[in-house]
């Protein structure tokens, strides 16, 4: 039992490498949630080598401060992916609540609140705490079912809002954190002798990962976030042209964006969601038709064609067709 808890701490660790390689934004919540889980898979193995009592309570200590952070890691990048706008304070309000609880949740040995007695015993080679539960033990159940009852509540509302990026990508995340829950309430139902949130929480990790490289290879990935204050309409830093000043503007057949494509090297700037929605600008397709067709929001696309239209050093889609319609003219030429 102790090498698997230290396999999957070295992998624990392993995976903040490849947060590194894979998430090129730097999300700090992300970054945070990786940490926290390394922090609960080290307490999980210093526990399972613990040799008496003082060291046991140290071990389960640390393992308590990576779990206690994890779902505030979690809510907030939920939040940011989700594009869900919170007060600037919240983070402040959260850190301070989770401090409460670690040091609730870590007073066993100094206080009879959390566990009105614990004692130390190593059962099959395994370092163990044998727990009496006290008055305070039930919060950490609340705290826990306040945060996954968050994070479920805002997928659900920003998916109603069309906040978020794609449906897709909510049901995703609803399954990771549903997950989670899952294991949860089965670890604490059965008494296996074994941690299985910290294989849960590496398999999050992974999942995670994954979706994040996906939202970032579109380009989707807005890992800064938004709070209440900071949510103002900015002005747009290129023109546009209007959907009804679209419909005048001849649009390319798909045999010429083709071409335009797989040679035109200003276009090789952009990311892979930009191009997608440079194809269908290229149809001569409206914002709001663009949006639907890729199940995202409107304000999406038109964050999407600003960058667009900044990274081909243009000021709308009129100019965006002249230019387009020369290069073609200047392939034809040759």
């Amino acid at each position: 039992m102790t090498t698997l808890y230290g396999i999957i701490f070295a992998v624990s660790l392993l995976m903040i490498a490849v947060y590194f390689f894979v998430d090129r934004k730097r999300d700090v919540w992300l970054l945070l949630l990786f940490v926290c889980v390394a922090v609960c898979d080290l307490g999980y193995f210093l526990l399972s080598v613990a040799n008496n009592l003082e060291f046991a309570l140290w071990a389960n200590r640390i393992a308590y401060l990576g779990s206690i952070f994890l779902p505030f890691s979690i809510l907030m990048m939920i939040m940011n992916l989700s594009r869900f706008a919170y007060p600037k304070c919240l983070p402040s309000i959260l850190i301070g609540n989770n401090m409460i609880m670690f040091f609730i949740a870590s007073s066993g040995g100094w206080l009879p609140i959390y566990y009105k007695n614990v004692s130390f015993e190593i059962i099959n080679g395994v370092g163990t705490l044998i727990k009496e539960y006290g008055p305070l033990h039930n919060i950490y159940k609340v705290f826990l079912f306040a945060y996954f009852s968050a994070m479920i509540a805002i997928i659900i509302y920003t998916a109603v809002k069309k906040t978020v990026v794609s449906v897709k990508h909510s049901v995703f995340l609803a399954f990771v954190v549903i997950g989670n829950i899952a294991i949860w309430l089965i670890e604490n139902s059965i008494s296996a002798g074994f941690e299985f949130m910290s294989i849960s929480y590496i398999i999050t990790e992974g999942l995670i990962l994954f979706l994040y490289g996906i939202l970032q290879d579109y380009g989707l990935a807005d890992t800064q976030g938004i709070s209440a204050e900071s949510v103002t309409v900015q002005p747009e830093t290129v023109q546009t042209v209007s959907d009804e000043q679209a419909t005048n503007i001849r649009y390319f057949e798909q045999e010429q964006i083709d071409v335009i494509f797989e040679s035109w090297d200003d276009i090789r700037s952009l990311s892979q969601r930009e191009k997608e929605v440079l194809r269908l600008i290229m149809q001569n397709k409206k914002r709001k038709d663009i949006a639907d067709e890729l199940f995202v929001t409107e304000s999406t696309i038109k964050k999407h064609t600003s960058s667009i239209f900044k990274k081909l050093n243009i000021n709308n889609r009129s100019e965006l067709f002249e230019n387009a319609k020369s290069y073609l003219n200047s392939k034809t030429v040759q």
